[in-house]
């Protein structure tokens, strides 16, 4: 869950002054709003980034403006656990300072969609949360994650994660990568998988 902050302030300053596009560009980590300020961008596209994080009921609203990281436009992640849940939205749009718009998501899908996980959300341990609990997964949400590692949240608290639970493909995708709100301190383990299929995309 590194810090998409620090990513998005080195391709600003590597932007020239030939450019003549710009962006919105500020940062909150625990409201949705931010002070922003103009920046040039390499190409005409914008972006808004918004987070949802809520640990144990604890919520956090995260945004981010800035120029658009092309790999990042369009996504949309959530992941699902017991006392936990988050999510992203990465909206681009096309012109000059055009990212004018405010925090939001897109319609999240309830419906249960068949796949089913282990649950469990355990701090203070880098071991692997065991718990004997299963969760129906809903929307997008069609494969199973773990993920451990030390992470300061939106609050500024340092904390160790052991979770597990549901997650969409764009989560996975990303490796919880693009946290906005979210600066990761060390990453463990993260893998995503379905079961009874082989498991991938993991690290240690």
């Amino acid at each position: 869950m590194k810090n998409l902050v620090a990513l998005l302030s080195t391709i600003s300053t590597l932007v020239g002054p030939v450019f003549t596009y710009k962006c919105y560009s500020g940062f909150s980590s625990n409201s949705t709003t931010c002070n922003v300020s103009e920046t040039e961008c390499l190409g005409d596209r914008c972006m808004t980034a918004c987070q949802y994080s809520n640990y144990n009921g604890i919520v956090y609203k995260s945004i981010l403006k800035s120029c658009a990281n092309e790999t990042l436009c369009g996504a949309k992640g959530s992941a699902l656990m017991e006392k936990a849940k988050y999510r992203f939205y990465m909206n681009c749009c096309t012109g000059n300072l055009c990212n004018t718009d405010g925090y939001g998501f897109p319609t999240e899908d309830p419906t249960p969609n068949g796949a089913k996980c282990p649950t469990g959300y355990c701090t203070g341990s880098l071991l692997e949360c065991k718990k004997d609990k299963e969760m129906n997964c809903t929307g997008s949400m069609d494969q199973c994650f773990e993920y451990r590692g030390d992470a300061i949240d939106p609050g500024h608290r340092e904390r160790t994660f052991s979770v597990k639970g549901c997650i969409n493909t764009d989560s996975c995708k990303f490796n919880f990568d693009c946290a906005i709100g979210v600066s990761e301190v060390k990453k463990k383990f993260v893998n995503c998988y379905k079961l009874h299929h082989n498991q991938g995309n993991s690290s240690e």
